[in-house]
């Protein structure tokens, strides 16, 4: 994971460990201040019983009467000493409360900076399709798992940073001023530190046990949801019902077990405390400590007793974040790697800043691998329409993604992949999507505005531009007739449109700013008459070099040639039927148990 000591927030901890120590020093004050204030009220008691009995034996009236004198002006010194004792004690009091308000709010923002900076690489990772590609487990990640980091962050090493020392400062004073009290605290609270470490394994574990049935409750709830249709047709309700109850059942024994480690940690810290208390009354019978210490002591157990109880829980949130980190941190390093790389593009490519390929103009594919195969080359010029043509839709898909995704790797031999004259492979994100447009029936559409969705490939573009295309499209008069116009939200895959008007935005993204390639897959299939019509138009007029996939070529183009993406013969036909049926089997077996965690 990466380091919390980083950037502002070493400040951040800093000023925890300064209020740690703030509020050691104010406890501190409240029971100096409550031993002077006793101690001086018994001094007055006696001193007022003495005067009594004097007074009782028949005293001379003159020695009496310069006796009361005296007690009176002495009274009127030690009331005015009293009310300032009173007033720092006052004071000492708010003092606490003030410094358990800021630290509050500095732990809050040390965790939600952390939590902030973990969750855009943990989307990142899950953008690159590093571990599991569940939509259950992937919200579990950027949800339980993330609070589990948080929690450790904001209530688990803030704890560490403020209670330590508020505790150690507290018990090293008492040492050189009371050091049997000192012992009597020392002694209960090194008691509960020498278990934890034992304890601490045992919520490990059951934290890990507790987040991988969690983990696969939630990709279960996911993948039936999506699989609604499906299950009511098939009258399969109170089935699917039933499997969900038996996947919680194990995450509500998961989450008992757990409890019952935690909760006797928490009750660890509430016992130790009490048990000071107790050694604190025994001083008191034994002769050790008088009154008014004894009721020192007790304010400082008082101020101690939140930050103790907050040590409770810290075992709780590191177990919990160490269950998380087993799952996080690959996941992180995953996203590290990715923002690192796409920073040596960009680099290089500044560096070197290429040039297009002299004479060059269109699309070349050599060494292309996708499937565990390598493709037939291709080689299309500026207005040709290439099909996509493969026996396998798992292999279409893969083509396409192997051709939009391509990199030069130095441990592989990279594809010869040439657009317009520049090396795609080589190309950071922002310059390659100039260079491509696609548009797929297959891939869910992002969450947005209409002119966000649309400029998505182009941020820059202007909006005289999107509604130029969207009239190009046919979308301009449903754009023109919404009362919110550009600014229209859609979410969950374009709601509140339908397919075909989803369909025709994805066209409208991938034509924006002209480029030289255009990878169009099944869009087809997603749009009505009029919408076939003008996809037909666009395609045959576009200047560029068109991809794309369809059962109906026909429809989409007036003229083609297929990319025979199986092989050119028939042996390498039969060779990558037989490794696209391997490569799905695998895919189908392969069982991610840890990542469901």
């Amino acid at each position: 994971m990466p380091p919390v000591w980083r950037g502002k927030r070493r400040w951040l901890i800093v000023s925890l460990v300064v209020l740690g120590v703030v509020q050691a020093a104010l406890a501190l004050v409240m029971a100096f201040s409550v031993d002077a204030l006793l101690t001086a009220a018994g001094s007055v008691a006696d001193a007022s019983t003495g005067s009594a009995q004097v007074a009782s034996t028949g005293s001379a009236s003159g020695a009496s009467t310069g006796s009361a004198n005296g007690e009176t002006g002495s009274a009127s010194g030690g009331g005015d000493a009293a009310w300032l004792g009173m007033g720092g004690l006052v004071a000492a009091v708010l003092g606490v409360g003030l410094a358990r308000w800021f630290e509050r709010i500095v732990a809050e923002r040390l965790g939600q900076d952390y939590v902030y900076e973990q969750r855009r690489r943990l989307i990142t990772s899950a953008l690159g399709e590093f571990g599991n590609r569940s939509l259950g487990v992937i919200v579990t990640r950027a949800s339980n798992d993330l609070t589990a980091v948080r929690n450790w962050i904001a209530q688990g090493i803030v704890p560490l940073a403020t209670a330590l020392p508020l505790i150690i400062t507290v018990i090293a004073v008492l040492a050189f001023t009371n050091w049997p009290v000192a012992l009597a605290i020392f002694i209960p609270l090194s008691l509960m530190t020498a278990v934890l470490p034992f304890l601490s394994a045992m919520a490990h574990n059951r934290a890990r046990t507790l987040r991988r049935y969690r983990g696969r409750m939630s990709a279960h709830i996911a993948d039936t949801v999506r699989a609604g249709e499906s299950i009511r047709v098939a009258g399969a309700m109170r089935r699917e019902l039933n499997a969900v109850d038996r996947n919680s059942a194990k995450v509500v024994d998961a989450a008992v077990a757990r409890a019952r480690v935690t909760g006797f940690v928490r009750s660890l810290t509430v016992t130790a405390a009490s048990l000071c208390t107790v050694a604190v009354v025994f001083l008191a019978l034994r002769g050790v400590i008088n009154v008014a210490e004894v009721a020192s002591i007790m304010t400082l157990l008082g101020v101690m007793a939140t930050p103790l109880s907050d040590l409770g829980r810290v075992v709780e949130y590191r177990q919990n974040y160490r269950a998380a980190r087993h799952i996080l941190a690959p996941m992180l390093a995953a996203a590290n790697d990715l923002k690192r790389e796409e920073r040596r593009r960009e680099k290089a490519w500044k560096a070197e800043k290429p040039k297009p390929v002299a004479g060059h103009r269109g699309l070349t594919v050599e060494g292309l691998s996708a499937s565990g195969v390598t493709l037939p080359p291709l080689d299309a010029k500026p207005g040709e329409r290439i099909l996509l043509d493969s026996e396998h839709p798992s292999h279409l898909q893969a083509t396409i993604k192997a051709l939009l995704e391509a990199h030069h790797d130095a441990e592989t031999q990279a594809p010869r992949l040439l657009v317009s004259g520049f090396d795609f492979a080589k190309a950071p994100a922002r310059k390659r999507r100039e260079l491509v447009g696609f548009a797929s029936d297959r891939i869910p559409l992002e969450r947005g505005s209409v002119q966000r969705l649309v400029s998505y490939r182009d941020p820059n573009a202007i909006v005289g531009e999107v509604r130029w295309m969207l009239q190009r499209v046919g979308l301009g008069p449903r754009v023109d007739n919404s009362p919110a116009g550009l600014n229209t939200k859609l979410k969950n895959g374009g709601s509140p449109w339908n397919s075909a008007d989803v369909a025709r935005l994805k066209l409208a993204r991938s034509l924006l700013g002209a480029p030289p390639l255009l990878v169009v897959e099944h869009i087809d299939a997603a749009l009505d008459a009029s919408g076939l019509a003008t996809l037909r138009e666009i395609l045959d007029g576009y200047p560029g070099v068109v991809l794309f996939a369809s059962q109906h070529p026909e429809q989409v183009v007036s003229h083609y040639r297929a990319w025979q993406l199986d092989g050119l013969d028939a042996k390498a036909r039969a060779l990558t039927a037989a490794t696209v049926g391997r490569e799905s089997g695998a895919a189908a077996d392969f069982e991610p148990d840890q990542d469901d965690e």
